[in-house]
């Protein structure tokens, strides 16, 4: 009976259209310091010295006490405020984002007259009216629950997509993205109507607009968002990470993304991919991702640790420790260095096609 009536609170919610969907912070970037001269020894000095940790956004900060009924507090400075900002949406972003759609619309087109999926581009693509709406109902047809549609209706989550995505620069990013990074894309249709992994980037933009509305019923839908993309797309991603533009998550199974996580702009992340919790720490305790890094298959990055920019985490790789900016971890915190010396220039040559290393006789340096 509680269950049921919770359900009912929450369909009821977003019938009423009242769950405004909140403000977007501003992701702050990742400034991870660079290599220190012994890169490849233990990080004990450097970790005493006094740079500050990455500030935790004032969206996940107060999620260190228990849930409450009561309206979230006010920012507590102008710094906060900046960061509940919402994201800016360029003239040049929206242009593109348009050309997205009307090349997204020339391809529906192509398929209107299928009997497998002319209905399904119909509905979906050919009666929307921008790049937003059309993503917002394909969500809404996938995420929706046909069986008994009492929890996450149909018409209201469509409702609450298109608001929480509509001039959000990252949804034209990641189709870019996609297009642009994943060999196996073929169109614009692709991406928007069977590329899981954009569809559960974009469920989670959802879900954080519900998350920062503050209150207990905003976050439980939130969490049923959360909870129906686990179901539908064996990817667990909580509503308070926050993720950068043109995130491209390739194939996406098995992918787990931690309540403090924080990931760059145009990042590669494949199937398996966690990014935890050492199981030890409350509060901030989750890593940040900085631009432009590849998470390779099954890479386990655990607890509130920094991966610089352009960083590369190796297939299978276990990290707990800091990774510099531009390097390359494998194994078990250990890092790859083509620029050691010359000789180790030509034992190490990276292969073009992948994100991996050729490594002949050398197992890397420990972090």
């Amino acid at each position: 009976g509680v269950i049921a009536g919770w359900m009912s609170c929450a369909a009821s919610a977003l019938r009423r259209g009242g769950l405004r969907a909140a403000p977007r912070p501003r992701r702050s970037r990742v400034a991870c310091r660079g290599a220190p001269k012994n890169w490849y020894s233990a990080y004990t000095d450097d970790r005493a010295t006094n740079e500050p940790r990455l500030p935790r956004p004032a969206a996940q900060r107060q999620q260190a006490a228990p849930l409450s009924s009561a309206p979230a507090a006010p920012p507590a400075d102008e710094d906060d405020e900046a960061q509940l900002a919402r994201l800016p949406y360029s003239d040049e972003e929206r242009a593109r984002d348009d050309r997205i759609f009307a090349r997204l619309l020339d391809e529906a087109a192509g398929l209107e007259g299928s009997p497998l999926l002319g209905p399904a581009v119909q509905s979906q693509i050919l009666k929307s009216e921008d790049l937003a709406d059309a993503v917002g109902e394909v969500l809404a047809c996938r995420l929706a629950r046909a069986a008994s549609g009492i929890m996450l209706p149909r018409a209201e989550l469509k409702e609450a997509c298109v608001r929480a995505l509509r001039d959000d620069p990252r949804v034209g990013a990641d189709v870019t993205a996609i297009l642009a990074r994943d060999p196996a894309a073929i169109s614009y249709l692709q991406c928007v109507m069977f590329f899981k992994g954009f569809h559960a980037t974009q469920a989670q933009r959802v879900s954080a607009d519900f998350w920062r509305g503050g209150d207990l019923t905003s976050k439980h839908v939130a969490l049923a968002i959360q909870n129906r993309v686990s179901e539908l797309w064996a990817v667990d991603i909580h509503p308070a990470a926050s993720l950068g533009g043109g995130l491209l998550m390739d194939h996406a199974t098995g992918i787990v993304i931690g309540e403090t996580a924080v990931i760059g702009d145009n990042c590669t992340i494949l199937h398996s991919v966690t990014l935890g919790g050492t199981g030890k720490d409350r509060g901030d305790r989750h890593p940040k991702v900085g631009d432009r890094c590849t998470l390779g298959a099954g890479a386990t990055v655990l607890g509130n640790i920094r991966v610089g920019d352009g960083a590369t985490v190796g297939s299978q790789a276990v990290v707990t420790k800091d990774v510099p900016t531009g390097m390359t971890v494998i194994g078990l915190n250990k890092l790859l260095d083509p620029e050691v010396t010359p000789e180790r220039k030509q034992e190490v040559q990276k292969r073009s096609e992948t994100w991996q290393y050729e490594v002949d006789a050398y197992d890397g340096y420990s972090i």
